[in-house]
């Protein structure tokens, strides 16, 4: 590592962060393949002075070889680019990540049709076979929501594959049915009343209420429809504070919105699946049953608002726990609870 360091200072091929990262996935390829676009001098003399220790190896690349490593260096360049992009998001939306994830089926098609490479198309069809299995998993009335109410994203970016007519009509009926009456409820409100009089006031106006339900429902579905005729907000827009600031204009779709990307996308970051935690995390099982997801963020809340948990008048330490549940290695678990 030192000599490959020293022949890229001495070439002026970049700064390189070492060691590498070897993982078994395709972004750790992609990151090799880099070195030998970008840094070809640092590495063939680094080679070299292997072969010089320990005798020939035939290591060094020829021309030929080198030529397929640009092509396939510039094909995985966008996904890369991707991936980077997703990583660094502060919150990756599901609207944010089909929009990615279009982009990148685009490219997989784009090369699949127009590649004179044959082993070229070859990887992009396999890719083709893997985007159309995310595309059957994960696109759906509910994702299609998520992704409208991410004010970035809206109908104008969603892939087209997602944006029917059929799936923006049952996201209306959804908001409809489920969100004009909870804003009645939330701004209408009203606590016990102490008299007979105001009782029987609040009664009647119930009673208004009731009668002016199909007008309310109209004018929450207006919200919608006046939501997705705007232009789309800047990407670089955080989605969530967009909704703080504007639901005083969309008070029943900000409820909405606030519901459905509140969802918790993954459960862990981005950029953990594109190292070596990566290898260690596919061996894991994350996908929680919906009891014990009920059971974690309860625990969570009542932590962050001080409480303790005590097992046979010891303290528990849930955050020791969930490191010594994600180390490489075994922990004592004796030392998690604290007299």
């Amino acid at each position: 590592m030192e000599d490959f360091k020293h022949w890229t200072e001495v070439y002026q091929e970049g700064s390189w962060k070492l060691p590498f990262d070897h993982s078994a996935n395709w972004s750790s390829d992609y990151n090799m393949l880099d070195v030998v676009k970008k840094a070809p001098n640092a590495m063939d003399n680094t080679i070299k002075k292997v072969e010089e220790i320990f005798g020939p190896r035939d290591w060094v690349l020829s021309t030929t070889e080198k030529s397929v490593i640009d092509s396939l260096h510039s094909y995985l360049e966008p996904f890369f680019k991707t991936t980077t992009n997703l990583c660094n998001c502060k919150l990756p939306t599901v609207g944010l990540v089909f929009f990615f994830m279009d982009h990148v089926f685009e490219l997989i098609k784009l090369c699949q049709d127009s590649s004179h490479k044959e082993w070229l198309k070859n990887i992009a069809s396999d890719m083709s076979e893997t985007a159309s299995k995310f595309i059957s998993e994960a696109y759906s009335i509910y994702t299609f929501t998520a992704a409208i109410l991410d004010p970035r994203i809206k109908g104008e970016l969603i892939p087209e594959t997602l944006n029917s007519a059929s799936n923006l009509e049952n996201a209306r009926n959804h908001f409809v049915r489920d969100y004009s009456n909870a804003y009645q409820t939330v701004g209408n409100g009203h606590g016990a009343q102490d008299t007979t009089e105001e009782a029987g006031a609040f009664s009647f106006a119930e009673e208004i209420i009731r009668k002016r339900r199909r007008v309310s429902m109209t004018t929450a579905a207006d919200e919608l429809s006046q939501y997705l005729a705007e232009a789309p907000a800047p990407i670089s827009t955080d989605a969530l504070e967009w909704w703080r600031g504007h639901s005083s204009r969309y008070p029943r779709l900000s409820l909405m919105a606030r519901d459905f990307l509140a969802i918790q996308g993954t459960s862990m970051d981005p950029e953990e699946l594109f190292t070596s935690k990566g290898d260690n995390i596919h061996k894991q099982q994350y996908c929680l049953p919906l009891s014990s997801m009920q059971a974690i963020m309860c625990i969570k809340s009542w932590m962050q608002s001080g409480y303790h948990f005590n097992f046979q008048s010891t303290i528990i330490d849930f955050e020791s726990l969930v490191k010594s549940a994600t180390a490489s290695g075994d922990t004592d678990d004796s030392s998690l609870l604290h007299n």
